[in-house]
């Protein structure tokens, strides 16, 4: 028997009495007076039987049953109304409210025993058709989730298998079709970031007819999809339980109700986070997915995500041990691998091979300049060149930084220097990177089987060893050879001799005197260094300062010259020596790697030297490798109150728009330009426009490696301000140089004698005719100057005034057309007569077109006619005003 009560509801006790008598015997039972005691005690009862009266104070019994029908927790329960009204329309009221059944008051015992029992068998039948239901929809559900295990089961045991996406993917479709119980399953993955899917893998339906039906044909975009659209989108698994509902509204809805399906689910495939794809499983009855079976649907999704992202790492971690990330070239040790077997396989064919070590040149200071991501740009499409420029037999390797190699068999050595001018070529094209042009080169080293080495160790080593030499050899490529061991034996050695004169200080500076071309007097010197061995002697700087920069010395060798500097100033001025600021030469590597504004700082306060006995010098190449870290640090040099010097100017970028951004105080002509300026055009004009630029700019200027009295005079007649070089001083030990000041040594600065006197030159192989030329012209009133060759006229001229310039059309070494070429392009104010014995047209239109002559005489010569020609030469002789103003000193 049930423990549930038959609640009894009358507000007549009576009537409660008479009840509880005849039932009471038999069930259990539970009372209430009105109709608001008959909700509550419902709730708290559950009562299998509800026996209640229609006339009540506080609400009747219709209204009592129609609040029992509406609440969830006594829905279900039978409701008999006991009344005194006996109407047909009270019963029928009474079933309208939701009642079972109608006893009329006053009541039967045997009527109430029978229709009570009555109603609680049905109820006991309902009961039990109820829980059969519902067992059976228990035993599907236990079913629908047990096939789910045994799916996660077999989809586990195929991830442990399968370790290729593809062969796992197609695996779990069967999986979910055949052991889970779903008609279709289909996977799909994400293609241009997420917005096209592609069909991967399916089970169920041919996969063609398939990818049509739901329109994943390459490139069309996956939005009208619905559910796997939507996953897509939120990264989440999202289902529908009637497919009829939103088959009008996407593609994925309209496929599984086609096939017969009411219910879809989407699942995400994550990989690192990242949607890479959505698995799509149709099942035929409505409402098939419920929490716990999404549930397990979900770690069905995380599984297959896992062994994906498991797939990918274990994929990318085999192609890390032989690949380069960034260039997905081969690494180190796949190129070694694969150097090994071509060496063996040409030893087997007795055939030949090569290996190239390259590298690229100034790309830490590109990679400084432009930041890490440009850097790998250009890494890659270094690569992508060297891919392109090597044949298909060939192999290209990266090996860190901005090392790569290339390997590959060869018939002739000839092969590969084409195969070394096309690498160069197709690297020197410009790269145009995030709105930059970018300029990069490279060096490579060579070594040729069997020739350099019969093992790939010894060959790849041997190609290494060229490279390093192509920075000393100036080249882009060089091959191996015995000679070049040789040389890395010898710079190894050398290295070490350096570490140890780095440690023990066997370094000694040289002071070399700058002098003012206006007055003479010694302003300034260059401190050059200048290593002391012990056994070899005096070592040039041109042996040791490359090795330092290649090796990093250089920085503690700079801050010795730094402070050495600094400590003899400070002695000097503690002497009263009359002192001069002393220049320095900063190196590329000092001035962009080391704290050099702190050294500087820290040796002028270490001997409490004013800065403005201290001037640095920087090439041109050094400031242009970063140019807007160079102005920052040169202005920051500027503000300790150091003096700047632009070295070598000419020979490197020489841009008049960086020259006036930065800071300098000075610009230094370069030697090159200034050894030939008496008789090289070229170099003349370029130290004249030096000069013009530099003074536009409120600069001075100094000329390095002045040799002769004739170049002096030529650059201080181009108003130079400064020389250095041996005409007045080689570079002399500190205290030669203290004498000098001490002594007072300076240029003698007279003014040329004469110099307002008509001056004559004339040039002619043979001493006689330039002595007969003389006596018929020394009762002129000339200066008459003589030289027996162009070189030595040349001289002349860059030393002295002249006006007119007369010349034999032969001459040694050169002809007078092309002395007089060069006398037109250096000095065009003056006027240029030939002598010769040549008349015929074409000898005289040589000279005329080429030497722009003012007149043409023959040999001989008439004396009358001669000086004739030379008075109306130097009455038509005009001078810019440039010449004009010069001053001409010896």
């Amino acid at each position: 028997m049930s423990s549930s009560p038959i609640l009894i509801v009358d507000d007549e006790p009576s009537n409660l009495a008479t009840l509880k008598q005849i039932l009471g015997p038999v069930y259990p039972l539970a009372f209430a007076r009105n109709g608001a005691e008959c909700l509550a005690a419902a709730r708290k009862h559950r009562p299998i039987l509800i026996l209640l009266d229609i006339q009540m104070p506080d609400m009747d019994g219709y209204a009592v049953c129609s609040l029992l029908k509406a609440d969830p927790l006594t829905e279900s329960t039978p409701v008999i109304f006991v009344s005194a009204l006996g109407e047909t329309g009270a019963e029928a009221a009474g079933f309208d409210s939701g009642g079972v059944d109608y006893i009329i008051k006053p009541v039967s015992p045997a009527l109430v025993l029978a229709r009570v029992r009555t109603h609680l068998s049905l109820v006991r039948a309902t009961t039990l058709e109820r829980y059969v239901k519902q067992l059976e929809i228990e035993q599907a559900k236990t079913a629908r989730l047990s096939r789910i295990h045994t799916v996660l089961s077999g989809t586990n045991s195929a991830i442990v298998r399968i370790r290729e996406p593809q062969a796992l993917m197609a695996e779990a479709c069967l999986i979910v079709v055949k052991l889970g119980g779903f008609g279709l399953a289909w996977i799909g993955l994400a293609e241009e970031g997420g917005t096209v899917l592609t069909l991967a893998a399916s089970q169920g339906a041919e996969p063609g007819q398939l990818a049509s039906a739901l329109g994943l044909e390459a490139g069309v975009a996956a939005t009208g999809l619905g559910i796997p659209a939507q996953v897509l989108a939120r990264g989440k698994l999202l289902f529908c339980n009637d497919v009829r509902t939103t088959a009008r509204e996407d593609r994925s809805s309209q496929d599984a109700l086609s096939r017969g399906y009411l219910s879809i689910v989407g699942l995400p495939l994550v990989v690192e986070e990242k949607v890479v794809g959505v698995m799509v499983l149709y099942a035929r009855e409505r409402g098939f997915f419920d929490e716990e079976e999404l549930k397990l649907l979900n770690e069905l999704s995380g599984d297959i995500s896992f062994a994906l992202q498991a797939i990918e790492y274990e994929k990318r971690a085999r192609f890390l041990s032989y690949y380069d990330p960034l260039t997905a070239l081969p690494n180190t040790s796949l190129f070694l691998d694969r150097l090994d077997q071509l060496v063996k396989t040409a030893a087997r064919a007795n055939s030949g091979a090569f290996v190239m070590a390259l590298n690229l040149d100034r790309f830490k200071q590109l990679n400084d300049a432009f930041g890490r991501h440009v850097g790998d740009q250009v890494l890659r499409l270094v690569a992508k060149r060297l891919e392109g420029a090597v044949t298909s037999t060939c192999s290209v390797a990266r090996l860190g930084a901005d090392n790569f190699a290339v390997l590959g068999e060869h018939a002739h050595s000839k092969d590969v220097s084409t195969l070394c001018e096309k690498i160069t070529s197709a690297l020197m094209a410009p790269m145009v990177l995030d709105g930059a042009t970018l300029h990069v080169s490279a060096r490579l080293g060579v070594a040729l089987f069997p020739a350099d080495a019969d093992t790939a160790e010894a060959l790849f080593k041997n190609a290494e060893v060229a490279l390093k030499q192509t920075r000393s050899s100036k080249t882009r490529y060089l091959f191996y050879s015995p000679q070049l061991n040789a040389r890395m034996a010898e710079k190894f050695a050398m290295e070490n001799l350096l570490k140890a004169a780095v440690e023990k200080q066997q370094f000694v500076l040289h002071y070399q005197p700058k002098v003012d071309l206006g007055t003479g007097q010694i302003i300034g010197a260059e401190a050059l260094i200048r290593w002391q061995h012990p056994e070899r002697g005096m070592v040039s700087p041109a042996e040791f300062i490359p090795l330092a920069e290649e090796t990093g010395l250089i920085g503690p060798i700079g801050a010795w010259v730094i402070r050495t500097v600094c400590a003899q100033q400070a002695a000097w001025l503690r002497d009263f020596l009359p002192v001069v600021p002393i220049a320095l030469n900063l190196s590329a590597l000092q001035f962009r790697e080391s704290n050099i504004l702190e050294v500087v700082r820290e040796a002028l306060s270490e001997y409490a030297l004013d800065p403005t006995w201290l001037e640095l010098e920087l090439t041109e190449s050094l400031v242009m490798q970063d140019p807007e870290g160079a102005e920052k640090t040169l202005r920051s040099f500027r503000g300790l109150g150091l003096s700047l010097s632009l070295d070598d100017f000419g020979t490197g970028y020489s841009s008049l728009a960086y020259l006036k951004r930065f800071p300098f105080n000075t610009v230094k002509i370069d030697r090159a330009f200034v050894t030939d300026v008496t008789r090289n055009p070229g170099d003349a004009a370029i130290n004249t426009a030096i000069i013009g630029m530099a003074h536009s700019l409120r600069m001075n200027v100094i000329a390095e490696g002045v040799e002769t009295e004739s170049q002096l005079k030529f650059l201080r007649n181009r108003q130079c301000d400064q020389m250095q070089g041996y005409y007045f001083s080689r570079p002399v030990l500190a205290d030669d140089f203290a004498a000098m000041l001490r002594g007072d040594k300076h240029l003698e600065m007279a003014m040329e004698q004469n110099a307002d006197q008509p001056t004559l030159l004339i040039v002619d192989n043979e001493e006689s005719t330039l002595s007969a030329l003389n006596r018929a012209l020394r009762r002129e009133g000339y200066r008459i100057l003589t030289a027996q060759g162009s070189l030595e006229a040349l001289e002349l001229l860059a030393a002295h005034s002249v006006q007119v310039v007369l010349c034999d059309q032969r001459l040694s070494k050169t002809t007078g057309v092309d002395f007089l070429t060069i006398v037109a392009q250096l000095y065009p104010d003056t006027m240029r007569i030939v002598l010769s014995g040549y008349t015929e047209l074409q000898s005289v239109l040589d000279v005329v077109n080429r030497a722009e002559i003012y007149r043409f005489l023959t040999k001989p010569w008439d004396d009358g006619q001669l000086r004739q020609n030379i008075r109306e030469a130097f009455r038509r002789y005009r001078p810019t005003d440039a010449v004009a103003a010069q001053r001409v000193w010896h």
